[in-house]
Order: structure tokens, then C-alpha cells, then sequence
């Protein structure tokens, strides 16, 4: 029994309204989820941030610098003052000239030394100096080129960034389509387990009034045990695909939107790739960003080459010095003029700082080089690919109307007797699989559009709007993408071997509980007692 759509829709909102973990979204929310919630799309545009800031130090490096130094303490004065004691007092003796004669000394050095004593004095006061000096480089090569550089990776930055967009892009559809691709494949497999289970059911029944023999029964348990064990699998793909979603959004969504049957199904715009491949030589993004990076390394280069280069600048300093104890009275000193610096030697320094870069140069040319090929690579691959999915999707439409039309003929003639169960259920097999694979070719075209999109740079939120206009609320939508999915679900159902063998109930008595080799010697036989 087959809920009827009105019912099917009040259901899934009164579904929806009981549980709050149970809600639908579109292509477009999980992208804005994902660039709220997604941590690599948060680290990636905290590092395009704290690169920024680089251009920011740089560009300081070439302004006017002012420092403020100041200091105050304690200061020790010590000293000696010679003081002549030559051991006399009063009246008038010339104790120079005696320490002289007695000492038989002839220089005045001699005589302090034998004629004097000293007295040492010792005094303790406070210092403050302080200064400030403002410098504005006039010559810093090595400065300029550091600017220009912080600039081009600035700009790398950026390119990066906006790569890393596109790649959100693509993880959120993936995530999305990988859901409904998921839940397709389950649908799938739960239908083919039924209709087997069902086969199964009946065969058994008649094996049991021995018209049906053992190797039947066999095969279609076997077939029915595999179709178990896919509805397992698929079940657990369905959690593995919601899982992977929730950890690129941040939150468990249950319901995504499908995709309707009818969505455009055409081959790029612009057709020729030679434009494609144009595109991506002006716009892909990695290789903007490598470009970038070879020119930081070629302004790199410059800087290090300054090392050897002289230095100016142009400088004002004020100083103020206050030291107690009366020996140096406060001073105020105004100084200004250029400071000019020639570098001499460095060990070898700078010579290797240079070679370092040249090497650094010769590595991002090589870096532009390799992501104009993977560009360009990438560019012809998924056009190739997508012009491969629009063929592949046409063919699996015909394919799943050829496979129904085959099924229909061999049931045809299962009814005439000339052909097996193994043959209704090769047939049966090739319908699922037939249907599978078409639903898979449509994701498949969706994805790899974005890619070429993404390959030749000019993938945008843009297309994830379109996109998401294509999508179908879950609760107005067929379950397929065929028209007559339904009708297809029917034909599959009906292989249930009961036109075939419902005749032979009333002639079970007279045919004695025979056992038949297979349902078309039962049937063979039950046409001969007929003639006769």
C-alpha cells in the first residue's frame, strides 16, 4: 500500500514539528553553515588575517620611529685629598724644607709621599637621565623591498583565500549530493530486498507443493541474503554521509532537499575548451596565488641584496641630565643630524642570505610553472568529464527504460514458459542497478561542473544559488528522478511468480505432489493434462 502524496506531506511536517532534530535544508543553507561552522574554513581565514598583518609591519618599518628612554638611581662619590703632616705644630719651622732635609728627598712627588697624609671623602646622590630620540629612515633599501614584498604575499593571500572559498564550495556539495546519493542507494535497496523477499515468500509455497525444486529456492535465497546485506551497507553509508555533513556545518541535519527529475542536463558553456583553458590561465586562483608568491620571492631577493648597501637616517634626540651632589650641574642637550651606516663585514652573513633567496626565486618560478599545468590539467579532465556525464546520463536513461522493457518481455515470457527464474532475476538485477547508476550520473554531472568551474577559477556563490533553484522541497517531489518511478517500482513487484503457478493450485491433486525439475516442466505439464 502506497501513502497517498497529501498524506505523505502531512506526515512529514508533523514528523518535522515533533522532532527539533529533524528539519530540511537547502544547497545554499549548508554553504552558510559551513562557512560559519566549518573549522579549515575558519583556520584558513585566520592565517589570510595574521598574513595581512604582515604588509602592516612592513609598511611601519618605512615610518618615522620615536623612542622615550629614561633612567634613575644612586650614585657613590668617593675621594682622596692629601693633606702634609709632617709631625710638627706652631712656631714657624718650615716643615716642608725639613721633611725635605731629613729625607734627603730632591723632587716634590717624594716628599708627598714621605711628608703627607690623605682624607677620604664619601658622598652618595640621585641621577636621572632620560632622553628622546626620533628617527625617520631616509635610506633603507632593504626596508622598501620588504614593503613591496609583504605587499605581493599579501596578494597570494588573498588568491588563497578565495581558492579556499571554492574548495567550501565544492566540500558543501559534495556533503550534500553525497546525502541524496546515499538515501537513493537505500531506497534502492530496500525496494529490491522487498520485492526479493516477496519472490521468495511465494516460492517457497510452492516448493513446499512440490513445484518448485531446491536449487530455485537457493538462488533466491541467495539473492535475497545479498540484498539484505545491501540494505545494511546502504544504511550505514546513509549515517557515514549525515555524519561527514554535520562535521563540515556544525549541526546534524536529518532532511536535505532532492533533486527533481528535470534538471538541465547540458554540456559546458562555453563548449570549446580552448576558452576554458583561457580561463583558467587568467583565473584559477592557485595559479594567481603561485604568481604572487614568485614575485614576493623576486622583492625577497632585492632585500636581501640590501644587506650590503649603506644605511641612513635622519634622527633628532633630547637629552636631560639631573645628577645630584653639585659636580655636574642639570644639563638639556638637542642633538640632530644624519646617522649614516656602512656594513663592512657580517661572517658571511648576508652572502649566504642572498644565495638563500636566489634559490628561493628559482623554487617559485618552478611553483607557477607546475600550477599552470595542474590548471590546465584539471581544466581538460572535468571538461572532458562533464561532456562524459551528459552522454552517460542520456545513456542511463535509456538504459533503465531498455532494462524495464526487458523485464517486461522476459516476464513475458516466464508466462509462455521459455524462460527461467534466473533469468527474471538477471533481469530484476539489471532494473535496480540500471536505476542506480542513472542517479548516480546526475550527482556525478553536478560535481564535476563545479569542478571545471573551480579548475578554470570562475566558480562562485553564484552557481550554488542556481544550483539550489534546481532543488525540490522534500515534501512536493516524486522519490525518483524517473517520471513513472512508481510504475517501475510496480513492474518489478509484480515478478512474483504467482500468474504462473496460481493455475496449478486447482490441478495439485491429480498431479499427486510431483516434484517438477523447474516452473517450466510444471507448467509444461499442467498445459499437456490440459490438451488431454
Amino acid at each position: 500500500m502506497r501513502i497517498k502524496p497529501a498524506v505523505s506531506r502531512l506526515l512529514l511536517v508533523s514528523i518535522c514539528l515533533l522532532s527539533p532534530h529533524l528539519f530540511a535544508e537547502n544547497l545554499e543553507e549548508i554553504f552558510s553553515l559551513a562557512r560559519k561552522n566549518d573549522a579549515e574554513w575558519a583556520a584558513k581565514k585566520q592565517k589570510y588575517l595574521a598574513d595581512r598583518e604582515k604588509m602592516e609591519q612592513a609598511y611601519g618599518s618605512l615610518l618615522p620611529t620615536a623612542d622615550l628612554n629614561g633612567s634613575w638611581g644612586k650614585q657613590y662619590y668617593e675621594s682622596e685629598t692629601p693633606v702634609f703632616d709632617g709631625g710638627f705644630s706652631g712656631g714657624g719651622v718650615n716643615e716642608a724644607a725639613f721633611c725635605a732635609s731629613l729625607n734627603n728627598v730632591s723632587t716634590t712627588d717624594e716628599f708627598l709621599d714621605l711628608c703627607t697624609t690623605s682624607t677620604n671623602t664619601k658622598e652618595d646622590y640621585e641621577a636621572t637621565i632620560y632622553d628622546l630620540t626620533i628617527a625617520q629612515p631616509l635610506i633603507r633599501m632593504d626596508r622598501w623591498h620588504r614593503y613591496k614584498r609583504a605587499k605581493s604575499l599579501d596578494n597570494a593571500a588573498k588568491a588563497d583565500l578565495a581558492f579556499s572559498q571554492q574548495e567550501l564550495m565544492i566540500r558543501s556539495a559534495e556533503a550534500y549530493f553525497g546525502v541524496l546519493r546515499a538515501q537513493e542507494e537505500l531506497r534502492l535497496a530496500k525496494s529490491e530486498e522487498k520485492t526479493l523477499r516477496t519472490q521468495l515468500t511465494e516460492i517457497k509455497n510452492r516448493y513446499k507443493l512440490g513445484l518448485m525444486r531446491d536449487t530455485d529456492v537457493f538462488e533466491l535465497q541467495a539473492q535475497h541474503d545479498i540484498a539484505k546485506a545491501a540494505v545494511i551497507v546502504a544504511e550505514s553509508q546513509v549515517s557515514v554521509v549525515k555524519e561527514n555533513m554535520a562535521m563540515l556545518t556544525g549541526v546534524f541535519i536529518d532532511i536535505v532537499n532532492p533533486l527533481p527529475k528535470d534538471i538541465p542536463i547540458e554540456p559546458p558553456q562555453p563548449f570549446a575548451l580552448a576558452e576554458w583553458e583561457d580561463f583558467a590561465k587568467q583565473t584559477n586562483y592557485q595559479l594567481i596565488a603561485a604568481q604572487y608568491a614568485k614575485e614576493a620571492s623576486e622583492k625577497e631577493l632585492s632585500e636581501k641584496k640590501s644587506g650590503h648597501a649603506p644605511t641612513a637616517d635622519l634622527f633628532l634626540k633630547y637629552e636631560h641630565r639631573d645628577v645630584g651632589g653639585g659636580f655636574t650641574p642639570s644639563s638639556d642637550t638637542t642633538t640632530f643630524g644624519v646617522r649614516v651606516s656602512v656594513p663592512l663585514y657580517s661572517g658571511g652573513i648576508t652572502s649566504s642570505q642572498v644565495r638563500e633567496a636566489d634559490y628561493k626565486v628559482q623554487e617559485a618560478r618552478h611553483n607557477v610553472d607546475l600550477a599552470l599545468r595542474n590548471a590546465l590539467r584539471e581544466t581538460r579532465q572535468y571538461h572532458t568529464q562533464v561532456n562524459a556525464n551528459v552522454a552517460s546520463v542520456q545513456a542511463r536513461l535509456r538504459a533503465v527504460k531498455s532494462n524495464n522493457s526487458s523485464l517486461k518481455a522476459i516476464k513475458e515470457g516466464w508466462q509462455d514458459g521459455i524462460r527461467t527464474m534466473s533469468d527474471a532475476l538477471a533481469a530484476q538485477r539489471k532494473v535496480f542497478q540500471a536505476r542506480k547508476e542513472y542517479a548516480v550520473s546526475r550527482y556525478d554531472y553536478i560535481l564535476n561542473t563545479l569542478k571545471l568551474k573551480k579548475a578554470a577559477g570562475v566558480l562562485s556563490p553564484d552557481d550554488l544559488k542556481t544550483l539550489n533553484s534546481w532543488l525540490d522541497s522534500p515534501t512536493n517531489t516524486v522519490s525518483s528522478v524517473l517520471e513513472d518511478d512508481e510504475a517501475y517500482l510496480d513492474e518489478v513487484d509484480d515478478i512474483k511468480f504467482e500468474q504462473e503457478i496460481k493455475t496449478f493450485d486447482d490441478e495439485k491433486e491429480a498431479d499427486s505432489g510431483k516434484s517438477h525439475k523447474s516452473l517450466y516442466d510444471a507448467f509444461k505439464a499442467w498445459r499437456d493434462s490440459d490438451d488431454e
